[in-house]
């Protein structure tokens, strides 16, 4: 993702959009040791259920991992979070906790806007026309997946508003980690924060993987695991902020393609600037 945003920057206009109106921040390799070691666990401990939701003060904030999303969670307001694993094909989202499992889910505040969304990141991501591969389907985690106790995603939908879900963590390894650190204000935790469950297979096929060439040919040769995700990424970026394009006005082409840089549009500092009144319907 991050290779292909900085090197089309120049030569694709949804590329610069996104980078130019998006902050977009990628931790690559999360649970590094357990990566190395080729586990899920952080030296024995699982760091999915790490998070002060519907969780243990002392089984929470034990990990490096868990830690480390805590802080990218305390120093932005984050919109929007995926969280990409395998074991299965599924767009997951809130909730996915026990306390709001009782037979079905019991739907989020927020739960029209997630499924909307979750439907366009599963029809734009597609199949990745890899054999076996369906388009993603979704649901609430507690419906698809399964609840868990201390969940990093109902952690970061709801753990600055939930609060009676939410305890201070006081976890011993790593000589400790500040109860402050858990103790979440309006402005910390509250992103829609989405699992992506990408492969039925925990490794697949080299084969099945996919290259460039495939992003925006879905279906394609190129098209594999990684342009599907990466689709789905790209729209995900795509989504975090509602916007209007105007390409034409009263027929006539737009005078500077939108979020274009003014140094790279070709104008004088004093060009002049028209000003069109657009209306639209909302419904």
């Amino acid at each position: 993702l991050c290779s292909w945003l900085v090197t089309r920057y120049d030569s694709d206009p949804w590329v610069r959009r996104l980078v130019d109106t998006r902050v977009i921040l990628v931790m690559p390799m999360t649970n590094a040791i357990g990566v190395a070691q080729r586990v899920r666990s952080e030296n024995g401990i699982d760091p999915n259920r790490d998070f002060p939701f519907d969780q243990s003060p002392s089984a929470c904030m034990q990990t490096i991992a868990a830690r480390s999303i805590n802080e990218l969670y305390r120093s932005h307001l984050l919109q929007l979070v995926i969280t990409f694993h395998g074991g299965m094909q599924a767009i997951g989202y809130e909730w996915g906790a026990y306390p709001y499992y009782v037979g079905s889910a019991h739907h989020s505040p927020d739960d029209n806007m997630m499924r909307q969304v979750s439907s366009v990141l599963s029809s734009f991501a597609g199949t990745g026309a890899v054999p076996g591969n369906r388009p993603y389907p979704y649901a609430p985690m507690n419906d698809l997946v399964y609840p868990v106790h201390g969940g990093m995603e109902d952690w970061g939908y709801a753990a600055s508003w939930d609060r009676a879900k939410v305890r201070s963590c006081s976890p011993k390894t790593y000589g400790g980690y500040p109860a402050s650190k858990t103790a979440y204000s309006d402005g910390d935790a509250r992103a829609f924060t989405i699992l992506v469950e990408t492969s039925d297979a925990k490794t697949p096929t080299e084969g099945s993987l996919g290259g460039e060439s495939g992003v925006y040919a879905p279906g394609s040769a190129g098209d594999g695991h990684i342009p599907r995700n990466l689709r789905l990424a790209l729209a995900a970026i795509d989504l975090v902020e509602p916007h209007v394009e105007v390409w034409e006005t009263a027929g006539a082409a737009a005078a500077y393609a939108p979020y274009v840089r003014p140094a790279l549009r070709g104008a004088g500092a004093t060009a002049a600037r028209g000003v069109a009144c657009i209306g639209w319907t909302v419904w």
